[in-house]
Order: C-alpha cells, then sequence, then structure tokens
C-alpha cells in the first residue's frame, strides 16, 4: 500500500547508480554493532527475501532465507534479532525458553461457547515478514520437532477438536542459539558444539558462528565505538 512520490523514486535512481550502494546498504543494518559485515549482509538479503518457485508437479519451494547464529556470550546475536525484527514490515519476536510449539505454529482453543477455535501462533502471524527465535536451543525438543514443517513447507497443519486446517507461515526465520558448554569450542566440530538435532539444522540455509576471541588491536576498536557510542547518543528515561 505504499505511495512513492517522484522525488523518492528520482532518489533511488540515483542511488543505485552509486557504486558503493550494496555497501551502504549492508553497514545501515544495526550500525550501532561494530564489526560483523558478513552477517549483516546476510540479514539484509533475508529482510529483501528470495523468489518463490512453484513446479508443474506442484511442488513448491520457499524463497524466504533461514538464519542461525551460534556463538559466545556478549557477541550481539540478541541485539542483531531484535533490531532485524523491527525493522521488518512484519516482524515477531520471541525467546526459545517461554515458547511452546502451540505458541509459535498454531492452537486449537475453546470459546465461551465451548467450540473449538483456531488461534495462530508466531510463525502464522508473521506470514510474510520474518520471525526473530532468541535461545533458540532452550526451546523442547518435541516443541521444535512442530515447527519443522513451518521451517521447510512453510505451512502450520493441525488436527485437534474436529479442527482440520493448513496455515501459511511464509517467514524468514532467524534464529539464535548458545553453544552447549557456553563458550564455542573451535576443536570441537559445530553439530558437536549445539545441541540441535540434524533435522532442524537442515531447514536453516546460513550458519554463523560468533567467537569471541581476545585480539588487542580488534578490542580496541571495538572499545573505541563502544565509548563513542555511548559519549554521542543520548540517554533514555
Amino acid at each position: 500500500d505504499l505511495v512513492l512520490s517522484e522525488e523518492l523514486i528520482e532518489k533511488f535512481k540515483k542511488d543505485v547508480k552509486d557504486p558503493l550502494f550494496y555497501r551502504k546498504l549492508v553497514s545501515s543494518i544495526a550500525p550501532s554493532i561494530h564489526g560483523l559485515a558478513h552477517i549483516k549482509e546476510a540479514i539484509l538479503l533475508q529482510l529483501v527475501g528470495g523468489v518463490p518457485k512453484q513446479f508443474k508437479d506442484g511442488i513448491r519451494v520457499r524463497g524466504d532465507i533461514n538464519i542461525l547464529l551460534v556463538g559466545d556470550p556478549g557477541t550481539g546475536k540478541s541485539q542483531l534479532l531484535k533490531y532485524a525484527q523491527r525493522i521488518a514490515p512484519r516482524g515477531l519476536y520471541t525467546s526459545g525458553r517461554g515458547a511452546t510449539a502451540a505458541g509459535l505454529t498454531a492452537a486449537a482453543v475453546r470459546d465461551e461457547s465451548g467450540t473449538f477455535m483456531l488461534e495462530a501462533g508466531a510463525l502464522v502471524l508473521a506470514d510474510k515478514g520474518l520471525a526473530a527465535i532468541d535461545e533458540f536451543e532452550k526451546m523442547r525438543e518435541e516443541d521444535r520437532v512442530a515447527i519443522h514443517e513451518a521451517l521447510e513447507q512453510q505451512t502450520c497443519s493441525i488436527a485437534k477438536g474436529g479442527i482440520v486446517a493448513t496455515l501459511n507461515a511464509r517467514t524468514a526465520v532467524l534464529a539464535a542459539a548458545n553453544p552447549q558448554l557456553g563458550r564455542y569450542d573451535p576443536n570441537r566440530s559445530f553439530y558437536d558444539n549445539i545441541s540441535l538435532s540434524s533435522t532442524i539444522l537442515s531447514r536453516f540455509d546460513l550458519y554463523f558462528v560468533l567467537r569471541d576471541v581476545p585480539n588487542p588491536s580488534a578490542d580496541e576498536e571495538l572499545v573505541t565505538h563502544i565509548l563513542a557510542q555511548h559519549r554521542y547518543e543520548e540517554a533514555v528515561e
């Protein structure tokens, strides 16, 4: 429903001729977070989205990108999730600690008259948008199994209380998880570092590992960036 003015259209045409325009777009993703350019680029592409395809035999291939961030505490995973959810046209944020299968997909509940009715969960409400799931590894295994269909087929099927329905969940999923032992161990494989099954990991298209490795020059740049942020930003009451 967005109406573009002639002035805005001309500005777009001018911007796309800038050879550094794509780099500027990447830098505009969570600019207060230092570095992580490759992850910001992936989130930018996730927000833009791909093109779903429907083959002649009826098989549908999703066009949305699912991203999983795995890393040490304090590396900015949650802030990236909240930023992406905030700027997405339709975005929802939830934490895996308090998320259930019904809360993420759909639930059949009784109304005042005693009849069952459907209530949409987070992935259904984020249809054609973005769903950010923090602390993904803290979800119960039976709850994670329930979202397999939503992550791949982008639908949520429910059969309960006389209701048999399939709801659309055409959403891109941006998830964050902590390593199994608290910090990522480079001497172990990716699968040994995270307590997630291969079936759920196969639903993600991109994995990123964020490590907090001591580095004097990189740490100095990070501290300078953080101090500059605090120095020039006004306090929020």
